[in-house]
């Protein structure tokens, strides 16, 4: 098949356009030193200069550069290492990841705001639930994580809302597009004393890419603070979602080629409905801090889709309890600069998954009544030691164990009772040289227990995930407008999950091993003279290094759908008088849709402009943008599955015009 590689000549276009910077005065504002920027991605506050990770901070400013945001997916293309589907066809509503080499799948990765877990309890990422109309930053680590284990075995992104020092700010908007897109929210903050508030609320619909497709969902997240005294503050969390739509079929490569925007057989409907609740107690003593949450959710999911053999109904009711402390407690040891992390957690999950048969829409039998239970427990440590201003080592460990049962209501035999345990430790360390480059290296190591399978697939003899990540690479301001990032890692997965049919009764098993091997690379420049760039490149090769099925070895087989390479960019221009212009290309490289490597898809380019103006000098201000995505209307496939003559591909989005307009109060 036609191939696709990554010009060379991009990333120096990419670059070059604003070459001739002319005075930088000014410019930090923009592009900050490594030691000024503050991550809480990890549970304890440290600056970036000492995270022994490469974590990408996408900042405020950053945000303010793509224009039409849907999803957190259009912001997530400035990260290598990730890759995070921009493109999916229809309903969006899963999110799918691949970190540094993974499986792409709706779990494993913890998707977090403002430090508390949207994640349902079975691990699974529901993209319209983060808000997105008001943040100051998306904090994202790709790598294993000792402070959070079980559901954050790929990675954490968190996303930290914005505040305001005013009694009242708010912001209301409004936007339109192609495939009878439409959105309308709103957002409210404020500060009043000892009490803070932010709340933010947003529809939306869309008729979706494929014939017959919509998503309809309605969103609400807040945040009240209040401080109790001068070391003592309380936080709520709340988060509410309800949507209900269809979703697109997949295609054969034939139907592909005839119509992309067909959605052939019967429609597949869906509607849930999830909420969560969450209190925070923070208390200071001195530069330590006791911190105490408690985290309940409940979820409801009902879908029906059709098969060659009937209509099948699945109904999801599912309800975790979730308290967790930690102390982080700040003490020099000698003249060396410390701080420590202890933390104990508790996880008590209940899922309930049933199927039905139907036959005109009518429900004819019950097929499967499970009822799963799991508790889990963990606890762990993280200490980081700064042996010099410029030397910093960190270390740490947990432990997690997990008892689950569950009761096949239907079929006895589906009644099974697991219980596993394992240790996850982590090591690193950075140095910064000088002001411009920071090296940085670690081992991290992590685990998910067989609850995070989907309520369906669940398998009594499925053995826990555990991963093993290895990184080393280099960060810092090369000039005082140009940051840079090089990483080099290695993932290497044990007892790696795979699901052994398509159907979603259809068990997960083991794949034995799988290792990834990648480099990651990001620039990004701002000039006082308003022109901006940035460029990320991700080349990998993720394969199965011990895997046989049905008599058949994979050894050497690539893991289906993970790219080989991915290249995102940005040049724009940034003007008081004129506004912002942004330019956007992004590619996606080779990758296999089958196990077996026999179904393979060709390397696509996806391009987008936008404008943006904000008329500041207006009471209220107003923000006007226009965003087309997929400007050439290109044809491609996005992920896919099955094999040659009986393919289930997944298309891009097709070419998307989107308007619209913000005021800010």
């Amino acid at each position: 098949m036609k191939k696709n590689p990554i010009p060379l000549t991009t990333l120096a276009v990419l670059l070059a356009a604003p070459s001739f910077a002319q005075e930088q005065s000014g410019v930090k504002d923009k592009i900050h030193a490594l030691d000024e920027v503050v991550v809480t991605a990890g549970k304890m506050e440290t600056k970036v200069d000492k995270k022994p990770t490469n974590v990408e901070i996408i900042t405020r400013d950053d945000i303010e550069k793509v224009p039409g945001v849907v999803y957190i997916n259009d912001l997530l293309q400035k990260v290598p290492g990730l890759w995070a589907p921009r493109f999916q066809s229809g309903v969006a509503n899963d999110g799918n990841f691949s970190t540094r080499g993974s499986e792409v799948k709706s779990q494993g990765l913890r998707v977090m705001v403002n430090g508390i877990e949207l994640n349902k309890g079975n691990g699974y990422v529901v993209l319209p639930r983060i808000p997105l109309h008001d943040v100051e930053r998306i904090e994202v680590i790709k790598t294993a994580s000792a402070e959070y284990g079980d559901q954050a075995v790929g990675g954490i992104i968190n996303v930290v809302t914005a505040t305001s020092s005013e009694r009242v700010e708010a912001k209301v908007g409004t936007a339109f597009g192609d495939f009878d897109y439409g959105k309308a929210y709103t957002v409210v903050k404020g500060s009043i004393d000892n009490f803070e508030y932010f709340f933010d609320l947003g529809f939306s619909r869309s008729g979706g890419y494929q014939d017959d497709t919509e998503y309809d969902p309605i969103n609400a997240y807040t945040r009240l603070a209040y401080a109790i005294n001068d070391s003592t503050e309380l936080e709520f969390h709340g988060s509410h979602m309800d949507s209900e739509g269809v979703w697109p079929s997949k295609l054969t490569q034939a139907q592909f080629e005839a119509n992309p925007q067909q959605s052939p057989g019967k429609a597949s409907v869906f509607n849930n409905d999830y909420d969560l609740g969450a209190l925070v107690l923070s208390k200071y003593f001195g530069d330590d801090i006791l911190k105490a949450k408690l985290i309940g959710k409940d979820e409801y999911v009902g879908m029906i889709f059709s098969f060659p053999f009937g209509e099948r109904e699945y109904v999801y009711t599912e309800w975790e309890f979730y308290p967790s402390i930690t102390y982080q407690w700040q003490h020099p040891i000698g003249n060396m600069s410390n701080q420590l992390l202890v933390g104990v957690e508790y996880r008590n999950h209940e899922l309930t998954g049933k199927q039905y048969s139907l036959t005109n829409g009518t429900r004819e039998a019950k097929l499967r009544d499970t009822l799963r239970k799991d508790i889990s427990y963990a606890a762990y440590t993280v200490d980081e030691l700064s042996v010099t201003k410029d030397v910093t080592i960190t270390a740490g460990v947990r432990f997690d164990a997990y008892e689950q049962d569950q009761t096949g209501r239907v079929n006895p035999a589906n009644t099974v009772s697991q219980s596993d345990q394992a240790i996850s430790p982590k090591i690193g360390a950075t140095y910064s040289i000088n002001e411009t480059t920071n090296l940085f290296g670690g081992f991290n190591s992590g685990y998910k227990s067989p609850a995070r399978t989907p309520g369906m697939a669940y398998s009594a003899d499925l053995n826990p995930e555990k991963v093993y990540s290895y990184e080393a690479g280099v960060r810092g301001l090369a000039l005082p407008w140009l940051s840079y990032n090089v990483t080099g890692f290695v993932n290497q997965y044990l007892d790696k999950w795979i699901k052994s049919g398509p159907e979603a009764t259809d068990p997960y098993i083991n794949a034995g091993e799988t290792e990834a091997i990648g480099l990651e690379l990001a620039l990004g420049a701002q000039f006082s003279n308003g022109f901006f760039a940035d460029v990320n490149c991700t080349l990998q090769e993720s394969e199965y290094t011990k895997y046989a099925k049905a008599g058949v070895n994979y050894d050497g087989n690539k893991i289906p759908n993970v790219p080989e390479q991915m290249l995102g960019g940005t040049i724009g221009y940034r003007d008081p008088v004129w506004g912002q212009f942004t330019f956007t290309a992004d590619y996606v490289g080779d990758r296999y849709f089958n196990e077996q490597n026999t179904l393979k898809g060709d390397g696509y380019w996806i391009f987008g402009a936008g404008y943006k103006k904000i008329f500041e000098k207006w009471d209220p201000q107003l923000s006007f943008f226009v965003d087309l995505k997929n400007l050439t209307d290109e044809d491609a496939v996005v992920y896919g599955g099955g094999s040659p003559g009986k393919e289930a591909l997944v298309p891009v989005y097709g070419q998307q015009f989107l308007v619209g307009l913000e005021l800010m109060f």
